[in-house]
């Protein structure tokens, strides 16, 4: 039966997602959420991974059922530079 099934592709879907996402407002309440965990570089300390970056990793694993956060960074291979 799954041999029946189109195969998937990212094509289709993740422009919707995005699309979705930016009328959500979603990169301005992620940050909003997420500021009081970010230090200011001036602080020290390493920068982390831009928590819409790090969510939108999740999402990718979710739609793939990719099994671990190192799957997950295989696939996407991210930019983990902080929003400036």
């Amino acid at each position: 039966m799954a041999g029946e099934l189109p195969a998937a592709t990212p094509d289709g879907c993740y422009p919707r997602v995005n699309r979705t996402l930016e009328k959500m407002s979603f990169v301005a309440d992620v940050w909003k959420i997420c500021a009081p965990a970010y230090a200011e570089r001036s602080k020290g300390g390493r920068s982390g991974i831009d928590p819409v970056v790090y969510l939108k990793m999740l999402m990718v694993g979710f739609f793939e059922n990719l099994p671990s956060e190192r799957a997950i960074a295989s696939r996407c291979a991210p930019s983990t530079a902080p929003r400036t």
